[in-house]
């Protein structure tokens, strides 16, 4: 495993993460050995753990973690979130967001109880979750957040930008306007904005903040899990993906078979070894569902791109790895711009 630091903080993570998601819902498919993916990802040497009260119900991303954090907190660099009522109902059926509560009052409440659920003193990385523009344009806010990393409780702060693929202008201001170590955004080698325009950002391009990439696999057109017939059942987070999107992303996936076709890389491993090509981003999240997935994306990082892979990565996404869009992805976002 190789690792790299988040900006100029001290926080020295593995090039590929891990993300309690999948563990805590089974929003991706059913996962029977969630301790036994937990453990291979960190014999792995993956010591970047994400989570967020959100994942499950009742916290449960976060109450998975304290047996292993009461036995190896010195060897994990932890991120979790803040921002969702975890409390309060859906605001509508299925999958759709819990309500956010942004005030400073609530902060405390969420971060205290973060805490008590992960059974540890401080977070490494607290991330603010899917957050829209008002919250990063709020002072208030920040000041409190800043409270908590001189009383001890946060290292570093984050941003991570969703639910789904997009919200540039929020982007844009916690990178401008805030001091955060970290922003997180869905980034893959097929669907590289907006994470190309904050690898551009002056703060990022100096290492002053580093990049997360989340759906590194592009909802797995990009693993070699699925195949263009696959058909996710109710509830997969997957299905949500427009069915045209889905085509163009496995048509475009078909220009890059020389990223692992005789290169000793899997499908999947490639994809993520395509992220970690551009040094702006810090660490990718890998969505797994088991233990051969986790020990599959880890050994990813033991296969960089060589200098002719990246050119003819860049050549192929300047071309639209040569397809013709049935569906133009729109970016997501909470602002008028």
């Amino acid at each position: 495993m190789r690792y790299r630091r988040f900006g100029r903080s001290g926080l020295e993570v593995s090039e590929v993460g891990f993300g309690m998601w999948t563990l805590a819902s089974d929003w991706w498919g059913r996962i029977d050995d969630k301790q036994g993916m937990l453990h291979a990802a960190l014999d792995a040497g993956l010591n970047f753990i994400d989570t967020a009260p959100v994942y499950g119900e009742g916290g449960l991303g976060e109450v998975l973690l304290a047996d292993v954090l009461k036995a190896r907190r010195d060897e994990i660099v932890l991120t979790t979130k803040c921002g969702y009522d975890i409390e309060a109902e859906r605001k509508h059926p299925g999958q759709s967001e819990r309500p956010h509560d942004w005030r400073p009052e609530a902060m405390r409440q969420q971060l205290e109880a973060s805490l008590r659920r992960l059974g540890t003193d401080h977070i490494d990385l607290y991330q603010l979750h899917n957050t829209r523009i008002e919250p990063i344009l709020d002072d208030a806010l920040w000041e409190e957040l800043e409270k908590f990393r001189d009383e001890g409780k946060i290292r570093e702060l984050g941003v991570a930008l969703g639910p789904a693929i997009g919200w540039v202008d929020e982007g844009l201001e916690a990178i401008r306007r805030r001091p955060i170590a970290a922003l997180q955004t869905v980034f893959n080698v097929l669907e590289q904005e907006p994470g190309r325009t904050f690898a551009a950002e002056p703060n990022v391009a100096d290492g002053r903040i580093g990049l997360i990439a989340r759906v590194p696999h592009a909802s797995d057109t990009l693993s070699g899990k699925i195949t263009r017939d696959t058909v996710f059942p109710p509830g997969d987070h997957r299905s949500h993906r427009n069915r045209d999107n889905m085509l163009d992303n496995f048509d475009k996936a078909d220009s890059l078979s020389f990223l692992w076709e005789d290169t000793g890389r899997t499908v999947g491993q490639a994809a993520i070894a395509g992220i970690l090509a551009d040094p702006a981003f810090t660490t990718v999240l890998p969505t797994c569902v088991s233990v051969e997935e986790v020990r599959e994306y880890a050994a990813a990082a033991d296969f960089p791109l060589t200098a002719d892979e990246k050119a003819r990565l860049e050549a192929c996404w300047n071309d639209n790895f040569g397809v013709e869009n049935r569906y133009e992805m729109p970016l997501k976002s909470s602002t008028a711009g």
